[in-house]
């Protein structure tokens, strides 16, 4: 059996007030953090709540809902069979998938053209996309009344993209934080993404794209109506959880 030293006894019990105080300071901060954290969720449930309440007379006519999403190619169904009493076979995934990102918007008139892209959007990306998409849809379809939805994702707040809201008129309709719940536009992206698995189940990224495009052709009227008017269930348990998340 081997022994330390007492100077190297001493030396460690010296250290242990200090570890203490450090870890004592990071439980602190540590505390801190989740009260800020508290605080700024409370509040977002107060902008949530208010909205809501604002909007029960679901008066979105000229509400344009857009968002952005990622899809990529799965190397794996999402399903396997085996034997009774045969472990499962791990599955496997890409280290790094194929994907591609899609952006485009929704309204009770109908659906925008889809913009599918490779890359990190920045701020003129962005700017781009809305250009090419968005500006033409308003003036064929919307040329009296718009309402642009849109998270508030930096990119999406910066000041290039409210420079080109105010040049081109663009109305954007400021929405409540950490909502995405309230873009119907979210669930017609899960939607996209089964119609790839089951359907298109793509092996090249040509296919990828293609599939997307063939969905897009569906999202008619009558579906962008089903999914604006989903908003008739979220609104109400909105307001009944105080604005909490839905869920939906």
């Amino acid at each position: 059996m081997e022994f330390s030293s007492s100077s190297e006894h001493i030396k460690n019990v010296e250290q242990l007030p200090a570890r203490q105080g450090v870890e004592d300071h990071a439980s602190k901060i540590s505390h801190e953090i989740k009260q800020i954290v508290e605080v700024q969720m409370r509040a977002d449930d107060q902008k949530r709540l208010e909205w809501a309440v604002e909007n029960t007379e679901l008066d979105f006519d000229d509400v344009i809902w857009t968002d952005e999403c990622t899809v990529q190619l799965e190397s794996h169904r999402r399903f396997c069979c085996r034997k009774i009493g045969e472990a499962p076979r791990n599955k496997p995934k890409a280290k790094h998938p194929v994907k591609v990102h899609v952006w485009a918007g929704i309204s009770l008139k109908g659906a925008t053209s889809v913009c599918i892209f490779e890359g990190i959007m920045n701020a003129p990306m962005y700017v781009d996309i809305l250009e090419k998409t968005l500006l033409p849809f308003i003036v064929q379809v919307m040329p009296t009344s718009h309402r642009l939805m849109q998270d508030n994702d930096p990119k999406h707040t910066s000041v290039m993209a409210k420079d080109f809201f105010d040049k081109e008129n663009v109305n954007w309709w400021k929405t409540p934080p950490e909502s995405p719940d309230c873009n119907p536009i979210e669930n017609l992206w899960h939607e996209l993404k089964e119609f790839i698995r089951r359907e298109t189940k793509p092996k090249i990224k040509a296919e990828l794209v293609e599939g997307i495009q063939r969905f897009w052709a569906t999202v008619n009227i009558q579906k962008c109506e089903r999914y604006v008017y989903h908003l008739r269930k979220v609104i109400p348990k909105v307001i009944e959880l105080d604005g909490d998340a839905t869920g939906y």
